[in-house]
């Protein structure tokens, strides 16, 4: 940090801002674009490091507060978004910065959509010096990945990519666009179906794309894709072209160019010379609605998975207070069980393992420092997922391992009625994910308690575990204001965590169905994907209605009718237990 703040003084520069995107704004990213981490010493998947020459601040939301608290390095103040009193980091520099200040970023990790908005606010007055200091400040920066790319087999998608193509072009040409830039990997993943292994956790490839009326190209690394897949691309009109080549490609567009502000680098829009149609890629659209041959292989997935998770639950349940358990060696069983199952990759996300008080961490990371030791008591709640060639899970589970407390116990079954009523929530179509959002949060709301994260997230199909243009969420996020569609696939996981106690969430993944014509038009519902049980042992009775316990019996007698006959005698009889009616 302190060399960083040396360079902006030798440069002039007032400050120099750091978020935690790649050159394609991905959620997660790979080392050698973890700058903000390495500068901040914070690992969360979210914030944004802003430097002065002398003072420093780092930005991030609810899930983090806690751990960002204890990993910023000294003086670094954290900024604890959308509290009150907490200026937005645009407000913060246009309170900091005048007509004679300079800031300063890598305008290849910069959102583009953010550089706009933030010169729009300070009138254009505001000095911009386009640099990456990283290099010199990082001496020891690891390479950018390059992992070797892969065709993603139609059996487990259903759709040629010269087909999605087709229907890209069709939303051009009503759009009345000429050319479409395609900067964020899901996207692009999913258009031409290919996968990758350079971003952990998301099997995508670091790519872009150039999709225009009568050909596209795919700009790929060196070494990252074969003749094989070179010969299938120019079969249907794509050309692989050098990674870097999109930023001169891009400057050479005529007509109307389709893009996504807030979901390409600040580099790119500075590139562009022609005409821009600022909108949502349609991609996002597209892929969000899942076909049936998508919905019937994540079916298998999410079965697998459910065998693997419930049968870690049962060892967990025999095992806790037997044998010796931390945080990491519980998060390495989970694991395994997930690596017996045909056609498993890797997690989708980094397993959240959090033991007792760490649970009240959202998005806690276990360490070598923090690997809390297991026993009988309490509460443990995992938050995991993995990624099959046939679908991405997710799924949260908070699991009792010893005698509760009152307030414990309460405070478990408030987070099962949050989650019972989104599950078995039943709407017209046309809400958005605001609407359902208190579905969840109205049996928390009524005891004055919360949550500080979304309700529920899209999930993609392997891709990223997170994903729009849908969401579950009390105040709407830019990409996610999308009206929920039959064959969406979304999550529903409300959670309560009291500081330095414990933490609670419970986690489904729903497919949304329709269900039925009325004269008030087409009803949706959600069916569970995650075949799973509640710990029953969490559980007070007297707390849920008579409609709850029909809810939550309906869905251990679907966990059971599903997941019980790929099990052993004995884990059968005990899932028997676990999925009994109450």
């Amino acid at each position: 940090m302190k060399e960083l703040q040396k360079l902006l003084k030798e440069n002039n520069i007032d400050y120099y801002i750091v978020p935690t995107d790649d050159d394609h704004q991905s959620e997660y990213v790979g080392n050698y674009y973890r700058v903000r981490e390495f500068l901040s010493g914070f690992t969360g998947s979210a914030g944004t490091l802003v430097v002065g020459q002398d003072d420093a601040y780092l930005w991030t939301d609810g899930r983090y507060f806690i751990q960002a608290a204890k990993q910023l390095k000294d003086g670094i103040q954290l900024m604890k978004m959308a509290e009150p009193g907490v200026p937005t980091i645009e407000e913060f520099l246009v309170e900091h910065l005048n007509e004679n200040s300079v800031l300063a970023f890598d305008p290849k990790v910069m959102t583009a959509r953010f550089v706009i908005d933030l010169e729009n606010a300070m009138d254009d007055s505001l000095e911009l010096d386009p640099v990456d200091f990283t290099d010199q400040v990082w001496h020891d920066r690891p390479e950018k990945s390059h992992e070797k790319a892969f065709f993603y087999d139609t059996k487990y998608h259903g759709v040629d990519a010269s087909i999605k193509l087709e229907d890209i072009r069709s939303y051009m040409d009503m759009n009345g666009c000429d050319a479409h830039l395609v900067s964020s990997l899901d996207d692009i993943a999913w258009i031409f179906n290919i996968r990758g292994n350079d971003i952990e956790y998301s099997p995508t490839v670091l790519a872009f794309a150039l999709i225009e009326k009568d050909k596209a190209a795919l700009y790929l690394q060196n070494g990252v894709y074969d003749d094989e897949m070179k010969d299938y691309y120019a079969s249907i009109g794509v050309t692989i072209k050098d990674y870097d080549a999109i930023y001169e490609d891009v400057s050479k567009l005529e007509g109307t160019l389709l893009v996504d502000l807030n979901a390409i680098n600040y580099a790119l829009y500075e590139s562009i010379n022609c005409e821009i149609a600022d909108g949502i890629n349609p991609s996002q659209y597209f892929k969000s609605t899942k076909n049936e041959v998508e919905i019937a292989n994540t079916k298998n997935a999410h079965l697998k998975d459910g065998v693997a998770v419930t049968r870690f639950m049962y060892w967990l349940k025999h095992n806790v207070g037997h044998v010796p358990m931390s945080e990491i060696s519980v998060a390495d069983k989970l694991e395994d069980y997930r690596r017996e199952q045909d056609l498993f990759l890797e997690p989708s996300f980094a397993t959240i393992c959090a033991y007792g008080s760490n649970g009240a961490i959202i998005h806690y990371q276990a360490t070598k420092e923090s690997n809390a030791t297991i026993s009988n008591k309490g509460m443990l709640m995992i938050d995991s997922g993995g990624q099959y060639l046939d679908g991405t899970t997710d799924i949260t589970r908070t699991f009792v391992l010893g005698d509760l407390s009152n307030e414990e116990r309460h405070d478990f079954t408030l987070v099962a009625k949050s989650w019972l009523h989104l599950m078995y929530a039943r709407f017209p179509h046309g809400m958005t994910g605001i609407n359902l959002d208190t579905y969840a949060r109205a049996p928390m709301w009524a005891e004055g308690k919360d949550f500080k994260h979304g309700t529920g997230h899209g999930v993609g199909h392997l891709l990223n575990v997170h994903e729009g243009p849908q969401g579950i969420r009390p105040k709407q996020r830019t990409g996610e204001n999308a009206v929920f569609e039959a064959g969406m696939i979304t999550s529903d996981e409300p959670g309560y965590y009291r500081e330095g106690h414990y933490g609670i969430r419970h986690e489904n993944e729903l497919l949304c169905v329709e269900d039925g014509e009325t004269e008030y038009g087409t009803f949706l519902r959600f069916e569970p994907l995650t075949y799973v049980p509640l710990d029953l042992d969490g559980i007070d009775t007297n707390m849920l209605t008579d409609e709850e316990k029909a809810m939550l019996n309906d869905y251990h007698q679907f966990v059971y009718e599903k997941i019980a006959p790929l099990l052993n005698d004995e884990e059968r009889e005990w899932l028997s237990i676990y999925t009994r009616e109450i």
